[in-house]
């Protein structure tokens, strides 16, 4: 059965969301991820399944002369995604390279209710496929999410809401919650079930570190075969889990650059057939390793739409 309604990158979205309150506003992000091939964790497949993703990220907000209360954010995107599948059926060694990628438009509301409460919402409709076809409407997908955010001070700020996702590699709707509290030596960043990260830092120091783990994933339309399967493909689903040490150099005129490493565990890779049979290419726990580097405006003193510390 094809699905119409998807959702692909929540977490971008969220996390973005939640930058425009609490964090640097990121007005431009570069990110790519490495995860070497691991053996296929079914045993009745011989295989090696191994993942390179890589994306840019643009954003703009706007704000309105009459209505400071409320804020629109703009912003444009481009994910991909490469399986490196390497498979050993009864015809012999097939190694082949299969590309997924996303082109979205996500449309934020930041509404401020009260001087401690506001309310994000985010539309994303999404281009998600092989692209290896003309396009069809079993490209597009659409997504929606919701929170309310409460600002205690200028140092703690929490909030919940619910998500209309494919974060797991499937179709669901997942609740959602969101913590920051940051002090002159430490950064703690929780949106749930998105990331964790605890970073610390010198007082006045550019260099953060710690740890973090994040969850990430999406479903495509699939058009065209997968060599390793021996059936036509309909859509894929693709989510890991990762964790490790993190980086985080704040240059000079709003550049950053960022570090991760570590492992990736609780993987899934399942390519699903018109009947919905799915076909489990999981790979085993291995390392990855993560780099990106973005583009924060200075934030102007009283200006609206900008971020506070």
């Amino acid at each position: 059965m094809k699905i119409v309604f998807k959702y692909l990158t929540s977490i971008l979205f969220l996390l973005f969301s939640f930058n425009i309150l609490a964090q640097d506003f990121e007005l431009l992000k570069i990110r790519s991820a490495y995860y070497p091939k691991q053996s296929i964790e079914e045993s009745s497949v011989d295989g090696e399944i191994g993942f390179f993703e890589w994306g840019g990220q643009l954003a703009i907000p706007q704000t309105f002369k009459k209505n400071k209360k409320t804020i629109l954010i703009h912003k444009v995107l481009y994910a991909n995604l490469r399986a490196d599948i390497e498979g050993n059926p009864a015809n012999g060694l097939v190694v082949s390279n299969k590309y997924y990628h996303t082109i979205s438009y996500n449309l934020g509301l930041v509404q401020t209710l009260s001087p401690k409460w506001r309310l994000i919402l985010n539309l994303n409709p999404t281009l998600a496929s092989d692209f290896e076809e003309s396009l069809s409407e079993d490209d597009l997908l659409y997504q929606a999410n919701a929170m309310i955010i409460n600002t205690k001070n200028t140092k703690f700020q929490y909030g919940f809401g619910l998500a209309y996702t494919t974060r797991f590699g499937r179709q669901i709707v997942i609740p959602m919650g969101m913590l920051n509290y940051r002090t002159a030596k430490m950064n703690l960043n929780i949106v749930l079930p998105n990331k964790l990260s605890v970073l610390f830092k010198k007082a006045d120091s550019k260099f953060l570190y710690g740890l973090e783990a994040g969850l990430n994933g999406g479903l495509f339309n699939n058009t065209n075969d997968v060599q390793t399967i021996n059936t036509l493909i309909d859509e894929t689903g693709y989510s890991r889990f990762t964790f490790g040490p993190a980086l985080s150099l704040n240059l000079k005129n709003g550049v950053k650059i960022q570090f991760n490493g570590g492992v990736a565990v609780g993987r899934k890779l399942e390519f699903i057939d018109a009947n919905e049979e799915v076909f489990d290419r999981t790979p085993e726990v291995g390392p990855f390793f993560s780099m990106g580097i973005s583009f924060s405006p200075k934030k102007k003193n009283g200006g609206e739409g900008q971020s506070k510390n």
